[in-house]
């Protein structure tokens, strides 16, 4: 029963992750479509700006699924999300299309509403590891979402992919229909060790180590092209079979890693300064591929890590509101990423993101000393 629960939640994930992940590449080809003449600077407005709303409805989710069910959440976002896609293939024109942007964000938030649900599930090891996959899903709709509706777009498909792809949550919220429902943390009954509903006292501290890593991790994205055209790459493809390499080694040994009964939170967030360090002096192709490897390696401990540490203060309770702060940060880490990593290029050079990425880091590290020592403390 827990295999088919964990099963459905990661698949229904991986569904509404594959939407929302996948088709903002193509944004400028469907607003070209929708609305000619568009201005360049609305499209990176748009592309932002689901990511925006999550940010900013996540915490008041949360908040909502303590109270009302962490099950009821995640129906509610897989829900949000096919909404937001059924109005946007509807689309007649750019505001319509920007209404269902900003509701695809505002009621969407499939990863903490997943994730949150998964913690009145699992405990534990068992949740860490659950949260890994989660994470896992993610990197694959990362990776297969562009590939996959590029081999659509170059059908000539632009507005109505979002009519096709709305089906996708709509399967994702058959799939959780059945599964069991949880007790609202705020009707529970009082434990032994922590009260109901209380966040973390370290909340902070987490949520500011999430942030600063999240923030090192996107920070190099958007203008990782140019940085390889830079050092000589010509290939469109090698570009991109660099970019993903990061995202290939979560992909592929994740279930090795995750078997490591310490935190590897310190050791990942060092590799992933290093090689952000190391990327920024780099002058080298051929160095490129080992160092893309290295930060797969940072990014994968990190995580693995980050939601060792989140499993282990979810026994406080409110797990609504935690995942939902949680995912906030990174959305937030996100959203500044993108601004200064445009800052910093057109500053200092197209290199620079990776030094930026690189001091985010060690800055994380120092951070997440404490979150360690404090884990230790947390009885199980």
């Amino acid at each position: 029963m827990q295999r088919r629960l964990i099963t459905s939640v990661l698949l229904g994930h991986y569904l509404s992750a594959f939407t929302a992940l996948g088709i903002p590449l193509y944004l400028p080809r469907i607003l070209a479509e929708l609305a000619p003449g568009t201005p360049g600077w609305a499209i990176g407005v748009l592309f932002v700006l689901p990511t925006l709303c999550t940010a900013i409805a996540a915490p008041v989710w949360g908040r909502w699924a303590d109270r009302n069910g962490c099950r009821r959440s995640l129906l509610r976002a897989h829900a949000g999300l096919f909404a937001g896609f059924l109005l946007a293939g509807l689309s007649p024109n750019l505001p319509v299309f920007v209404l269902a942007l900003i509701i695809q964000g505002t009621f969407g938030g499939a990863m903490a509403a997943s994730n949150a649900y998964l913690s009145t599930q699992l405990k534990n090891d068992g949740l860490s590891r659950a949260l890994n996959w989660t994470q896992y899903s993610a990197r694959l709709a990362m990776i297969s979402g562009p590939i996959l509706l590029g081999l659509l777009t170059s059908q000539g498909l632009g507005l109505s992919l979002y009519s096709y792809l709305m089906a996708l949550p709509l399967l994702a919220f058959i799939l959780i229909l059945p599964l069991p429902s949880d007790t609202p943390r705020q009707a529970s009954s009082s434990q032994k060790t922590h009260t109901p509903g209380k966040l973390p006292e370290d909340m902070s501290r987490l949520l500011m180590v999430q942030f600063l890593f999240s923030f090192a991790m996107v920070v190099t994205f958007p203008y990782f092209v140019p940085f390889g055209e830079q050092l000589g790459i010509g290939n469109d493809a090698l570009i991109g079979m660099l970019y993903s390499l990061p995202h290939l080694v979560y992909l592929l040994t994740l279930p090795w890693v995750q078997r490591h009964s310490g935190n590897l939170l310190l050791p990942g967030l060092a590799l992933l300064a290093l090689s952000n360090g190391l990327q920024f002096c780099n002058a080298q192709v051929e160095l490129l591929f080992v160092l893309r490897l290295l930060s797969g390696a940072g990014m994968l401990l990190s995580f693995v890590g980050l939601h060792r540490c989140l499993s282990q203060r979810s026994r406080h309770g409110a797990t609504g509101r935690l995942f939902g702060w949680f995912d906030a940060s990174g959305k937030w880490a996100g959203t500044a990423a993108g601004v200064s990593a445009g800052f910093a290029t057109q500053t200092f050079g197209i290199a620079s993101p990776f030094l930026v990425a690189c001091l985010a880091a060690i800055a994380a590290l120092v951070l997440a000393r404490p979150l360690l020592t404090t884990s230790a403390e947390i009885p199980a």
